[in-house]
C-alpha cells in the first residue's frame, strides 16, 4: 500500500533530498539548555579550581621542607630559630630571624607556579614568623636575664669580698653598697623570688668568715657571738668550732 505523502510534510531541497526539520524548541527548553551548558562550565571550572588547589597544596608543602631544612642560597628557618633563640639581645635576635625570614621568603617565593601558590606560601610564612618570633623573644630574653642575673652575682661577690678581706673602710662602702643592692628594685626584678636566698647566703657568707678570720685571741668572743648570729646555721657553728679547734692546735704545736 502506498503511503502519500504531502507537500507540506516534504520539500526537498535542490542540494539535497533530505527533509528540513521545521519543528521549534521552545523558550522553556532552549532555557533548560542554556542552563545545563552553563551547569557543565561551572562544573568544568569547579574542577579545575579543586585541581589546582589540590596542586598548589602539594607544591607549598614541598617548599615547607625547604624552608624549614634550609637550601642551596639560605639558612633555613629551624637552625635560624635556633641560633636566634641562643642570643641574650632579643632585639638583635629578632633582626637575625627576620633578615633570614625575608631572604627566605624572596627566594622561594620567586619559584612559586602561580598567584594561589603564592598567597599560600605567604600565609604559612607569615604564620611561621609569629611562631618563630615568640619563641625567640621568650628564650633571648631568658638568656638576657640569666646573663645579667650572673653579672650581678659577680658583682654581689666582689662586695661580698671587700666586706670580708677589705680594710675598714672598704668593708663599710662595701657594705652600704651591698645593702643597696640587695634592696634595689632591678635587682629584685632580675632574680625573683631567688632573692631571699641570694641574700640569705651572701650574708651568712659574711657572718661566717668575719667570725672565722678572727685571731685565735678573739676565736671565743666570736664563736659566743656566732651562736646568736641569727645569720648562720648550727652547722656553720660547728664548722667554726671545729677551725677554731684546729687552729689552736696547730698554733699550740708551732
Amino acid at each position: 500500500m502506498a503511503i502519500k505523502l504531502y507537500k507540506s510534510q516534504l520539500e526537498p531541497t535542490a542540494s539535497s533530498s533530505n527533509v528540513l526539520n521545521r519543528n521549534k524548541a521552545s523558550m522553556a527548553e532552549a532555557q533548560s539548555i542554556g542552563r545545563a551548558w552553563q551547569g557543565m562550565v561551572q562544573s568544568g571550572e569547579k574542577l579545575y579550581a579543586k585541581h589546582i588547589d589540590i596542586k598548589t597544596d602539594n607544591e607549598i608543602l614541598e617548599k615547607q621542607k625547604e624552608v624549614m631544612n634550609g637550601g642551596e642560597n639560605f639558612t633555613g628557618l629551624s637552625e635560624t630559630t635556633i641560633n636566634a633563640s641562643q642570643m641574650k639581645d632579643p632585639d638583635l635576635a629578632g633582626k637575625v630571624y627576620n633578615d633570614e625570614w625575608q631572604k627566605i621568603f624572596d627566594n622561594v617565593n620567586g619559584t612559586l607556579s602561580n598567584g594561589m601558590a603564592k598567597k599560600k606560601f605567604k600565609a604559612f610564612m607569615t604564620k611561621q614568623n609569629l611562631k618563630d618570633i615568640n619563641a625567640i623573644k621568650t628564650a633571648s630574653t631568658t638568656n638576657m636575664i640569666n646573663s645579667l642575673r650572673t653579672n650581678k652575682l659577680d658583682q654581689i661577690e666582689t662586695l661580698k669580698k671587700s666586706i670580708i678581706y677589705g680594710t675598714a673602710l672598704e668593708s663599710d662602702l662595701a657594705s652600704k653598697e651591698l645593702s643597696d643592692l640587695l634592696a634595689n628594685k632591678k635587682t629584685k626584678d632580675i632574680f625573683g623570688n631567688t632573692l631571699d636566698k641570694v641574700t640569705k647566703d651572701t650574708n651568712k657568707e659574711i657572718a661566717y668568715f668575719g667570725y672565722k678570720n678572727v685571731p685565735i685571741s678573739d676565736q671565743d668572743a666570736a664563736l659566743a657571738a656566732a651562736k646568736k648570729d641569727k645569720r648562720l646555721e648550727a652547722a656553720d657553728v660547728q664548722k667554726l668550732i671545729t677551725h677554731f679547734k684546729t687552729s689552736k692546735s696547730t698554733n699550740n704545736n708551732l
